[in-house]
């Protein structure tokens, strides 16, 4: 990777190890009662129908104002899911403003329940610190909701490790989609020619960097999708984070 600066990094399945399921009854059993105790009363079923429904209408509300976006890479703000699970169920809510901090803990509650383990990969902090400490710059993009993704990053003591972070749940669009890499070029003004994006996954990660010119690094992962028959010129796989350095 002669003369690359900066080093932009996917999250999930290449930083961090999670593995979740919101499928698991005893989430929707603990979160209709977390809403109930708020005076937004929901059986299970009610609160699982309602969630997915507004997940839904979310992401065709943002669509509005990304047109040129396919609906498929249109990321909503689960914040205003969980916001507005309040207020249908409790319509004097409608209106006032709902603190933001009630929003963030009942965010975490439901990602705690849906999670089976979080841990960094092997070499995941050390790699990004002999990075750094040579002089490169390091970026995180991933296709994440801010609501989550904030409280674990600082878990992990990786939210400082960072020159700059581009969250789908921010920007309304998720990788593959080019205008999500073109946003993190403009905002961080990075060159393509002098950036590298390394992650697990061949078609958000490696395609999706492909496509704006980015040359990119794919470590598979347990999480990453069916291993592609053939990568891109421009890629090179690695079989961990500590051949990077």
């Amino acid at each position: 990777m002669n003369g690359c600066v900066n080093y932009i990094f996917d999250l999930y399945g290449t930083l961090v190890d999670i593995d979740t399921d919101e499928s698991q009854e005893i989430l929707w059993e603990k979160m209709a009662l977390a809403y109930s105790l708020m005076n937004a009363d929901y059986t299970p079923y009610e609160l699982r129908e309602a969630y997915l429904r507004l997940v839904d209408e979310e992401t065709k509300l943002r669509k509005k104002n990304l047109p040129e976006i396919p609906l498929s890479l249109v990321e909503p703000d689960l914040g205003n899911v969980f916001r507005r699970l309040f207020t249908e169920k409790n319509p004097s809510l409608v209106g006032s403003i709902i603190p933001e901090g009630e929003i963030e803990k009942i965010a975490v509650f439901f990602r705690a329940l849906s999670m089976k383990h979080l841990q960094l990969f092997p070499d995941a902090k050390e790699t990004i610190s002999k990075l750094r400490s040579a002089g490169k710059r390091v970026f995180l993009l991933s296709n994440a909701q801010r609501l989550f993704t904030q409280p674990e990053l600082l878990h992990l003591n990786l939210f400082g490790s960072f020159d700059g972070i581009l969250l789908s749940s921010d920007a309304g669009i998720k990788k593959p989609s080019p205008a999500l890499f073109m946003l993190l070029f403009r905002r961080y003004h990075l060159v393509p020619e002098e950036c590298v994006m390394i992650g697990n996954d061949h078609v958000c990660d490696i395609a999706g960097a492909d496509s704006v010119g980015l040359s990119s690094v794919y470590i598979h992962s347990w999480e990453s999708p069916p291993r592609p028959d053939s990568l891109p010129a421009s890629c090179r796989e690695l079989q961990s984070l500590a051949d990077l350095i």
